[in-house]
């Protein structure tokens, strides 16, 4: 089930608010047991069979921590990280390792062509994050198994994020005044959830059409390159701002604050400062269990740019099961390991303006690699620059019209001027205005609804 779908917003979300908060006040069991069942029917909505992973999934994680609080044994945590690690290799890079090895060595074994589930990375990873906080003792309290069900199938981060952890959680659905309607906390869930919708729906998949084509086109100008590009940049933006921004607002609308996973990064001013404010969560997981174990930044600079290109090495993985992606990661490390020489070592400081501009331009330009799943069309997305003539126009660039440059004006605005969603948290008040924008974008939306759009996050 999508958020921008008729079933969704006019259905399932009000129906699940409404019951739970009614609910709460017979049992706060049979509120959470009511969320949980709504949060299994959400995900098995896409596929009635991914329910029996994750099914399978929660019980082994749960039986595994488990026995981490009764027995604090390293190699049941080590267990469980490798257990996870399998499951998530073999449903999302059996075929990829399989078909690389087939190109490297002449071979031909089968592909199995699995069908990814939907939120695996993303499940795997809080699990991961829950058996180390037992482990390390960061759970103080010992929590039930639905509680533990709701932690990791809470439907608005469940199959795109953000990547939560369990202290931070699991005592929310513990509290008692969380049971509650909070007005204030339901109403700004709305006002953002609403943004959020509007990003998705009236911009991002506005952009995709012209981002889309570039990637199909025999022979690109340099205008097709350009404009294709750009478009692609703010596709993947205001894709993944909105989905993070309604996944926020849900979160409120049950009184359950859900860690900001995106703010503004293509304001940023270096590479650092982008990956500090782009899908947060990814990064502070990676740091957590790849950078600091490898020894941070405390065993000398080269050993810590090792680690760094690791981290992005991984990142790069974990965004998807192609070597483009992979690549695409490598190119954030190598970015990474520069900025750091030149600040940390060459103590080399860039104007802020100049940054951002740097900065911006070297995301547009290397987001073919994230866009493409073969050297061909990174090859076709760049074939406007390399053959450089700005005179050409193809048929392509002649349909950008005004209202086209209207949409590319207001995203540079909305980017680079507008505050975060997610900010609205702080000190909201409820008024006619946050009442009536919240209104205006969800009827606007809503006449979008006709087509399919799933969120680019999903193929993680």
């Amino acid at each position: 089930m999508l958020f921008c779908s008729y079933i969704f917003v006019l259905l399932f979300l009000p129906i699940t608010v409404a019951g739970y908060f009614l609910l709460n006040k017979i049992s706060r069991t049979a509120g959470r047991v009511w969320l949980f069942g709504a949060s299994l029917y959400f995900y098995g909505y896409f596929n009635i069979y991914y329910l029996l992973l994750l099914a399978f999934s929660l019980v082994l994680n749960y039986s595994i921590g488990s026995l981490i609080y009764s027995y604090r044994k390293k190699f049941l945590l080590i267990l469980g990280i490798v257990l996870n690690i399998l499951i998530l290799g073999y449903f999302k890079y059996y075929d990829f390792f399989i078909d690389t090895i087939n190109t490297v060595f002449g071979t031909s074994w089968a592909l199995k062509h699995i069908l990814l589930p939907l939120g695996i990375s993303f499940f795997t990873f809080q699990q991961i994050s829950y058996l180390s906080d037992v482990y390390h003792d960061v759970l103080k309290e010992r929590y039930s198994p639905l509680t533990y069900g709701l932690f990791v199938t809470f439907f608005p981060q469940l199959v795109a994020g953000p990547i939560v952890l369990a202290n931070e959680m699991m005592p929310q659905f513990a509290d008692e005044k969380n049971l509650r309607v909070n007005f204030s906390n339901l109403s700004c869930g709305i006002f953002i959830f609403s943004l959020g919708l509007a990003k998705k729906m009236l911009l991002a998949d506005a952009f995709a059409p012209f981002g889309d084509s570039l990637f199909v086109l025999e022979n690109p100008c340099f205008w097709d390159s350009f404009v294709g590009l750009l478009a692609t940049h703010f596709q993947v933006y205001f894709d993944f701002s909105g989905y993070c921004d309604m996944a926020v607002g849900i979160g409120l609308m049950f009184n359950i604050n859900l860690p900001v996973n995106f703010v503004s990064p293509y304001r940023a001013a270096n590479i650092k400062e982008f990956w500090d404010t782009w899908h947060i969560t990814l990064g502070r997981f990676l740091s957590q269990f790849i950078y600091f174990p490898l020894g941070g930044s405390k065993k000398g600079k080269f050993r810590t740019y090792f680690n760094l290109m690791m981290v992005f090495f991984v990142s790069g993985v974990w965004h998807g099961a192609y070597w483009m992606m992979v690549l695409w990661g490598v190119i954030h490390g190598l970015a990474v390991v520069v900025h750091r020489i030149w600040s940390k070592e060459l103590k080399l400081k860039m104007p802020r303006p100049l940054g951002v501009v740097v900065t911006f331009t070297f995301l547009f330009m290397i987001l073919a690699f994230f866009k493409s799943s073969t050297w061909e069309q990174v090859k076709r997305a760049y074939l406007g620059f390399i053959n450089f003539d700005p005179v050409r126009i193809s048929e392509f660039s002649r349909k950008f019209e005004f209202d086209t440059f209207l949409l590319f004006a207001a995203g540079f605005i909305i980017v680079f001027f507008f505050k975060p969603a997610s900010s609205f948290r702080e000190n909201f008040k409820p008024a006619v205005w946050t009442l009536a924008v919240p209104v205006v974008l969800i009827i606007c939306c809503i006449y979008t609804f006709n087509k399919i759009s799933p969120f680019i996050y999903f193929n993680f």
